[in-house]
């Protein structure tokens, strides 16, 4: 594999990246452990620290072979985002080279440093990788088996990092009270190149009279996600749901139909292929992209096959379901008294979701889509307007055909309810 050229990397610094390097220097410590909010600028710090450790490394010994393991909890997870990453900041800095990464493997070299992106899943890789060092991406995600493997076969120090949305994990018992161990906090106000768009959400979580007023106040995601405390999430819309490798054969029997939602600049256009049978619901996210035309969209389903599923989308976008008719998908509105976004919710929480694992976002989004509180922590029977592109696009495929029927218990409830509000009357 031939080796990246030697341009002078001339980095404009995080301020996590700062305080990495000083700490990685100090040479007191093994374990670096940088927790922080949404945007704090983790992931770009420790890249840019790996960009300075190889060329570091090279300079120290050019003949030399280093080894650094990038992993995240699931192999299909990598490309799409850390691997993503990282190709990406290499290019920003022009230190991208092609003929230095082998695609099929997933190993970048840069200068003499061998970088493997792996998923802690692999079970054999893992317990059988030697390195120099290694990095767990999202490490709230992972288990501490999988870290002390790799910790035991690494001659050198390990990175991790991670929002804080768990409120107990063995991160906190097991690493940051190690005395070898540095930790390191952030939030966004640490991140000087954060979009304007990006800060204005995470500001709009914090429990502010105005943001109570625009419905947007979130005491426990402005924790999380703004201030980077650990924090654990309550009152998430959907319980009742589970992650899978992959659509598995049987559901292709089902009923199929495809949800999109429209988005642009600030906003993602999602969509969803979705399947369902009775009470059980498979999802698989097929687009989740800002900038996107309607022939962007177009093209995109058709690469996937779409064309012959039925699909739905907001009727708030007639023009753009119009066009994209024309450009020959089935695709139709949400009908006007469908549902209001309570009732399609109603109609999810009686169905178990299962979604494939490559389907981050959704994942995501299942995990912080929440009901709103006022400002005394009272939960309201409305949801927040976020975490909700993906969640959105499923809702319109409910609406308008999974509420087939009730179940027998659930009409004898209702029932049940109705005889017993008729006693109330006068």
């Amino acid at each position: 594999m031939q080796e990246a050229q030697e341009p002078e990397i001339e980095l404009q610094a995080t301020q996590v990246f700062e305080q990495l390097y000083e700490a990685y220097s100090s040479n007191l410590y093994r374990v670096f452990v940088l927790e922080g909010g949404s945007r704090s600028s983790k992931t770009f710090s420790i890249i840019q620290f790996w960009l300075t450790y190889a060329q570091e490394q090279y300079d120290l010994d050019p003949g030399r072979v280093r080894r650094v393991a990038i992993g995240r909890l699931k192999a299909t997870w990598i490309t799409a985002t850390v691997l993503f990453d990282f190709i990406n900041v290499l290019k920003l800095y022009g230190l991208y080279d092609d003929k230095c990464f082998n695609k099929t493997n997933k190993i970048y070299k840069l200068y003499s440093t061998e970088f493997w992106f792996i998923g802690l899943d692999d079970t054999q890789k893992v317990h059988g990788f030697a390195s120099d060092a290694f990095w767990i991406n999202e490490a709230v995600e992972s288990y501490k088996p999988d870290f002390d493997q790799l910790e035991q076969r690494c001659s050198g120090f390990a990175i991790l990092d991670y929002n804080p949305s768990a409120d107990e994990h063995w991160i906190y018992d097991n690493v940051c009270k190690r005395p070898d161990a540095k930790y390191i906090h952030s939030t966004m106000l640490d991140n000087y190149f954060l979009p304007a768009n990006s800060r204005r959400k995470i500001l709009s979580y914090e429990p502010t009279e105005a943001n109570y007023a625009a419905g947007t106040a979130d005491k426990n995601l402005w924790e999380i996600y703004g201030l980077g405390k650990r924090a654990k999430l309550e009152g998430v819309v959907y319980e009742k749901w589970e992650i899978v490798k992959e659509l598995p054969a049987f559901v292709k029997t089902h009923k199929r139909r495809f949800g999109l939602d429209f988005g642009y600049t600030n906003d993602v256009t999602a969509v969803l292929d979705i399947y369902w049978s009775g009470n059980m619901v498979w999802i698989d996210e097929l687009v989740y992209e800002t900038h996107l035309l309607n022939t962007d969209i177009a093209k995109k389903l058709k690469e996937q096959k779409m064309l012959n599923v039925k699909g739905y989308a907001d009727s708030a976008e007639p023009k753009s379901i119009e066009e994209l008719r024309k450009m020959s998908l089935n695709i139709h509105p949400v009908k006007k008294g469908a549902g209001s976004v309570k009732n399609g919710i109603d109609i999810l929480k009686r169905k178990k979701i299962h979604v494939t694992e490559r389907s981050l976002n959704t994942i995501k989004e299942l995990k912080n889509y929440k009901w709103q509180q006022d400002k005394n922590g009272k939960w309201l029977n409305q949801p927040i307007d976020d975490w909700n592109h993906s969640l959105d696009a499923l809702r319109y495929v409910a609406m308008m055909e999974m509420d087939e029927g009730y179940s027998e218990e659930y009409l004898k409830q209702q029932q049940e309810r109705a005889a017993y509000i008729r006693q109330l009357m006068p």
